[in-house]
């Protein structure tokens, strides 16, 4: 067959689109569809799909329907593994003739394993450079465009890869791995990192002078970026009176992780995590408002505005951060320190910590849509005051007993004085605590407060530990609660449910059996999701009085309802 001079090429493939993580621009399911050359009398065009194969990584698949000068058809058609962050790929090329379409007979065959090679490197979303090597008809580059269609999920339209890099902005360093810029030291100024980049902290990044009381700058970052640490203590800080803008999407996250990807062996630890300090009141002093030094020489945060904005964080994944200088200097994956309730969490994810997951250093700062995945200490953390809102959060620990982990929740008003002012208070709704058969589930503790509904917390050792005299004086007793520490519409189901202390005033089990809805049953849960028809599925309503304007007034328990409508998909990894 002679293919140099008459090379008709017809897509046809069938985009089937199955569900996929996306971080920073990465060959993924955005650049999924036609691609025809602009040039049509060169009469050549190829089908692309992306195919995921675990979290962060995937196969990509290429194929178009050929006909040599007789008009014989082949297939021509390829694939090659992809990780994040990659945005060029070589696929070895086979030709495959025979079969038809339809439902009628005839399977195709393998006609040439050898046929060639095709390079691409994307651009962005509507433009690749297709290179082809080793073919019948030659090597050369080509152009091509594409048709942007595809048969079902996120349409290109929605493709967040827009513009094509050029090279590094002046406030950071050109490595030397193409497409990737470093960012390192403080920055006085707004910036902006694209998602056309990967970019890479190297030491501790400061927006905004750590100790300063006037930073203004804002850190916008795009949908779809990913920030990657050196493999040292790397980690972004938020100074206060800075921001961080970080508007991921569902289908484009922004996620920050380590320097080695899942595939290849990434672990807790790879770099040190993402700080936030503001100017929130904090519970550190006799007269406020009072201040603090944040770990990790983080930096300074609190203050007396609990209305401070430290910006967005949507649809953001934290991985494979922590750091443990000491058993009190530690680095979280996420930090919120002195975060003021003018800022946004929602949809955001802490995987495979190091230290803990989430740690609210006081403030007022709400949170909605929490997955905390594989914490190797605590998942969910407060201290110094914390009196802000959660609701709906997914905490899963990771079931290998070789791997460290600690409590699902470790709740502290103030470890140097547990009566201290203001006391932390949170509210807290809609939680799904699943837990390592030898661990501790929730532990409230010096002089802690706290309010709880509509939680599910199950295979723990314990479920629920209350500790500290301070925190039963808060409480009040079973018969006469003073509502500072509550637990309503809550499902306990572990080996012991409920701590035992014969120098706790009154138990647990009183404590809990004297409030509405609770439970001692076993959710019966598949992975994070409730079997349809559970009795806690309706009927558990949650205070008003209580859980005020925050809160999505549901009355089940638990984080997620049912699969169809959960709202983890896409964004998130480890959590089904």
């Amino acid at each position: 067959m002679n293919y140099r001079n008459s090379i008709i090429a017809v897509i046809a493939i069938l985009l089937s689109l199955a569900t996929a993580s996306v971080s920073a621009f990465t060959i993924d399911r955005q650049l999924d569809g036609y691609w025809v050359e602009k040039d049509l009398d060169t009469r050549r065009g190829w089908g692309l799909q992306y195919i995921p194969v675990g979290p962060e990584q995937g196969v990509i698949f290429m194929a178009g329907f050929v006909y040599d000068d007789m008009g014989e058809a082949f297939w021509v058609s390829g694939s090659a593994n992809v990780v994040p962050g990659q945005f060029e790929v070589a696929i070895p090329l086979i030709t495959v003739k025979g079969g038809v379409f339809g439902p009628g007979a005839g399977s195709p065959v393998n006609d040439n394993a050898n046929w060639g090679t095709m390079n691409i490197e994307f651009m962005d979303c509507n433009n690749a450079e297709f290179t082809w090597t080793n073919t019948p008809f030659g090597n050369g580059d080509n152009p091509f465009e594409p048709i942007l269609k595809v048969t079902k999920g996120n349409t290109n339209d929605k493709c967040v890869y827009q513009k094509p890099f050029t090279a590094c902005p002046a406030f950071s360093t050109a490595a030397a791995t193409p497409r990737t810029c470093v960012l390192t030291g403080t920055y006085t100024q707004d910036i902006t990192l694209t998602n056309n980049t990967i970019w890479v902290l190297s030491g501790g990044v400061f927006i905004g002078n750590k100790d300063a009381t006037n930073n203004s700058n804002v850190l916008t970052i795009e949908a779809g970026t990913r920030v990657v640490g050196s493999g040292g203590i790397d980690l972004l800080v938020i100074s206060r009176g800075s921001k961080i803008i970080a508007e991921g999407q569902p289908h484009a996250p922004i996620v920050f992780s380590g320097p080695i990807a899942i595939s290849e062996g990434a672990t807790a630890g790879d770099w040190g995590g993402l700080v936030i300090n503001g100017f929130a009141p904090i519970n550190t002093c006799t007269t406020p408002p009072c201040t603090a030094i944040g770990e990790g020489n983080s930096g300074i945060f609190g203050g007396d505005d609990p209305f401070d904005s430290s910006g967005v964080l949507r649809y953001v994944r934290v991985q494979f951060a922590g750091i443990k200088f000491t058993d009190e200097d530690e680095l979280n994956g996420i930090a919120l320190q002195g975060v003021g309730n003018g800022t946004v969490i929602d949809y955001v994810q802490v995987h495979r910590n190091a230290d803990d997951g989430i740690e609210f250093f006081g403030g007022t700062v709400n949170a909605r849509h929490l997955i905390l995945t594989e914490i190797q200490d605590d998942s969910i953390d407060w201290t110094m005051g914390y009196s802000g809102n959660i609701q709906f959060a997914i905490v899963k620990q990771i079931q290998d007993e070789t791997v460290e982990t600690d409590r699902g929740m470790e709740m502290d008003n103030l470890e140097q004085n547990n009566d201290a002012t203001p006391r932390a208070q949170p509210r807290v709704a809609n939680l799904t605590l699943i837990g390592k058969a030898s661990k501790l589930g929730m532990n409230p503790r010096r002089g802690t407060g706290g309010n709880f509904t509509n939680m599910i917390v199950t295979n723990f050792a314990t479920c629920l530990n209350i500790d500290s005299a301070a925190t039963f004086t808060a409480a009040g007793t079973p018969q006469a609660l003073t509502g500072v520490l509550t637990f309503e519409n809550t499902i306990f189901n572990c080996a012991t449910n409920f701590a035992v202390d014969a120098s706790d005033p009154w138990t647990t089990a009183s404590f809990i059996a004297a409030q509405a809805g609770n439970e001692t049953v076993n959710p019966n849960l598949t992975g994070v999701y409730p079997p349809a028809g559970a009795s806690y599925l309706k009927g558990k309503d949650m205070d008003p009085e209580v859980f005020g304007e925050f809160f999505d007034k549901v009355d089940w328990s638990g984080a997620i309802r049912s699969a169809d409508s959960a709202w983890h998909y896409n964004w998130s990894i480890f959590v089904d």
